[in-house]
């Protein structure tokens, strides 16, 4: 029998990765077994981790959406003492079809909460959810909020036995120090539309808050309230958000344009044009204009590229609802001391590669 056991699913993501890097710095108080869906997000894992994290995390692939494979895992591990399960998999897409959402949010939620019962009576579980959804009084902007907040319903209603603890995050951004991420979500879509299409404007409300947070300290509140679980300690809720501190949506773009440029610069190319942000009920004056007249002199994105882009993000530059930070043990940095660095990372992971589609996007966990 093995002493404190923690099982991760979606150790591969953003939030999973940075929890192994900091498990893997730190004292090993708990064997860790990350769950991967395929081998090749297993390989992919293994092939970026530094030499502590492969040492450190025993790898499984199972696929999560299969019920009974899901369980067997039960039979495949050894006993433990005490087993967390820290479910941090998701379909984070903004744009899931519902169907493919509760999938991917609801019912391997399900399967992972059945896993955790069969590994032990005692076992306890840990939901990683967002900071941008709740379980009530909250209108969902779209199918991820939605079915993240109905997948905590179930996990309290069904599964109380696990005694679950929720731990919502923010838009998480790279590393506070080095930029490093494993996903480019969240707000790296709208820096590859910035970056790549130049467009002179962007709609949003300037003082919409966009609450970011580093991965890193993300990591480190998520592992604080890990040890406190598997010491059996009295555990609330945490949410791991920047609150009030988070910057403003006009102070977020002019940030990441200064940022850009910088990096633009330093690999000999012209900076950015001036970006100016505009009300919705103008933009869409603007784009109606620049149809009618056949106006050829505004540089602008393909439109059906932007449209589904500025379609994703409408609803959080027009609703900055986010959940309070609450229950963490350290303060989030302030976001101008990492911005820079996170930008900096993703210019030089994408630079020279190929452009993706910049309409998918989503949240971490």
């Amino acid at each position: 029998m093995t002493g404190a056991r923690l099982l991760v699913t979606g150790i591969g993501g953003a939030v999973g990765s940075g929890l192994a890097e900091f498990l893997a710095a730190g004292e090993p108080w708990a064997e860790v077994v990350g769950v991967f869906s395929g081998e090749r997000s297993r390989d992919a894992f293994l092939a970026r981790a530094p030499e502590a994290v492969r040492a450190r995390v025993r790898p499984v692939v199972r696929d999560l959406t299969d019920g009974p494979a899901t369980q067997a895992l039960a039979r495949e591990l050894t006993p433990a003492r005490r087993t967390v399960v820290v479910h941090a998999a998701a379909n984070v897409s903004w744009t899931a079809s519902l169907q493919a959402a509760r999938l991917g949010n609801v019912q391997v939620t399900r399967n992972v909460a059945e896993l955790a019962r069969a590994l032990s009576a005692d076992t306890r579980f840990v939901y990683v959810s967002s900071a941008y959804t709740a379980t009530d009084g909250w209108e969902y902007r779209n199918t991820y909020e939605a079915t993240k907040a109905e997948a905590e319903r179930l996990l309290r209603s069904e599964y109380a036995d696990l005694c679950p603890v929720v731990f919502s995050c923010s838009l998480v951004v790279g590393h506070s120090r080095t930029g490093a991420i494993s996903r480019f979500h969240g707000i790296y879509p709208l820096l590859g539309l910035i970056e790549r299409h130049e467009p002179p404007l962007l709609p949003g409300g300037r003082d919409r808050r966009i609450d970011i947070v580093p991965v890193d300290w993300v990591a480190g509140e998520l592992a604080a309230l890990l040890r406190r679980v598997a010491n059996g300690d009295p555990v609330t809720d945490v949410v791991a958000a920047s609150g009030t501190a988070a910057p403003r949506l006009g102070e977020l773009v002019t940030g990441a344009v200064e940022a850009l440029d910088r990096a633009r610069a330093a690999a000999g190319r012209a900076p950015l044009p001036e970006l100016t942000l505009v009300p919705f009920r103008r933009w869409e004056f603007l784009r109606r204009s620049l149809d009618a007249w056949q106006v050829r002199g505004i540089p602008m994105p393909d439109r059906a590229l932007l449209d589904r882009l500025i379609g994703v993000y409408r609803p959080y530059f027009e609703d900055d609802r986010v959940l309070p930070p609450t229950g963490t043990v350290t303060v989030c940095p302030p976001w101008s001391e990492y911005l820079d660095a996170a930008v900096a990372h993703w210019f030089a992971q994408r630079a020279g590669r190929r452009p993706r589609a910049l309409a998918r996007t989503g949240d971490a966990g």
